[in-house]
């Protein structure tokens, strides 16, 4: 279980997220949705602790970053919204290499690197240079490398951006399978995708959460309605 409780953060003197509490559990996929600016990707380098809040606590199975930041990261897995790679190396290359650089026994090393491949539709280019990639390939890149272990937490940061649609609805699945053993939390705008396999929606406005929507509990056409009307809404001067 991934706790988030009342936490807070500023850029300077512009306050980003005020008093932002949440929980999510294995089984969910939730979808942090807001106009820009709301912050939804402050909160997503927070819960992947690249980002210190300036108050409130995360803990994951009653482990705190700030106490244990090894472990609390073995546990995670984050695709960032601008995605950084080794652009020199082939795809089979760095994902090998990030699988090392995370202590990963040899024995699993082919297997997870099959399974990543596969999942993200990469088979076909794991001997290409990423530099060589689309942006939506390299994408995809990014997103293989934050599932390799199987985290307990996936967090993901605009994950179908630059993707064709059949490749979003194959995202879809892998995540739908992988929310069996872990959670995973993702900001995103494509309303119409997300509600075929989220359960659960938390709208940010302003840095705080304006509203938390269970997608079972809802008609299906109103809910997508109500969140494109939070997305378009204008958040002046924000900043994510």
């Amino acid at each position: 279980m991934l706790n988030i409780e009342h936490i807070s953060f500023s850029y300077g003197k512009k306050q980003v997220l005020q008093d932002i509490s949440f929980d999510v559990a294995p089984g969910e996929i939730v979808a942090v949705v807001g106009a820009n600016g709301a912050g939804k990707t402050t909160l997503l380098r927070i819960l992947a602790f690249v980002l210190l809040q300036d108050a409130g606590n995360v803990t994951l199975d009653g482990v705190d970053p700030l106490l244990r930041p090894m472990q609390y990261r073995r546990w995670i897995g984050y695709l960032s919204e601008r995605c950084p790679l080794y652009e020199e190396m082939t795809v089979l290359q760095f994902l090998t290499y990030r699988l090392r650089l995370r202590g990963e026994r040899a024995l699993r090393e082919r297997r997870r690197l099959k399974g990543a491949l596969e999942s993200c539709g990469l088979e076909w280019v794991s001997k290409k240079a990423i530099r060589t990639l689309s942006s939506g390939y390299k994408k995809r890149v990014g997103l293989a490398d934050a599932l390799m272990m199987h985290p307990r937490v996936l967090l993901l940061d605009d994950p179908l951006a630059d993707l064709d649609v059949d490749r979003r609805i194959k995202i879809g699945a892998t995540l739908t399978a992988l929310s069996a053993h872990s959670a995973v939390i993702l900001a995103g705008h494509e309303i119409s995708d997300l509600l075929q396999w989220c359960t659960r929606f938390v709208v940010l406005k302003d840095g705080r959460v304006d509203a938390l929507y269970r997608v079972a509990e809802h008609e299906r056409a109103e809910l997508e309605r109500i969140l494109i009307k939070a997305l378009c809404e204008s958040d002046e001067g924000g900043q994510e």
